[in-house]
């Protein structure tokens, strides 16, 4: 059996979607379920998210949201990594274009003014 409990990248215990549809479905084993209920204590995030599923009326509805979250995510990501490939170190690319194609005429120019003087 896959562990309801992960750890996030801090080394947060977090629980899995398995586990907290196991928990509404009352699935759990005694230790799961008091870990959960811990984690459902101590943070209110977690928290949130049990009483948000508890207000679902069907349990299918649990699996198109979460589908639909992880694909924002997902895209999210996308668009984080787009971003960061196009604009290195924060520039958009049309500027650090426009300063390389300046200091190349600047370069060019010096370049051609040497080679005239000789």
């Amino acid at each position: 059996m896959k562990k309801a409990f992960e750890n996030d990248s801090m080394g947060k215990m977090i629980p899995d979607e398995k586990a907290l549809t196991r928990y509404l479905n009352d699935e759990l084993n005694a230790e799961e379920k008091r870990m959960l209920e811990e984690l459902i204590n101590d943070d209110p995030l977690v928290g949130d998210a049990i009483e948000g599923l508890y207000g679902l009326k069907e349990k299918a509805d649990l699996t198109k949201i979460n589908d639909s979250l992880a694909l924002m995510i997902e895209k999210q990501i996308r668009k984080k990594i787009k971003k960061k490939i196009f604009q290195p170190l924060g520039f958009p690319l049309w500027l650090i274009l426009l300063i390389t194609f300046t200091l190349m005429a600047i370069l060019g120019g010096y370049v051609l003014i040497s080679l005239m003087q000789k």
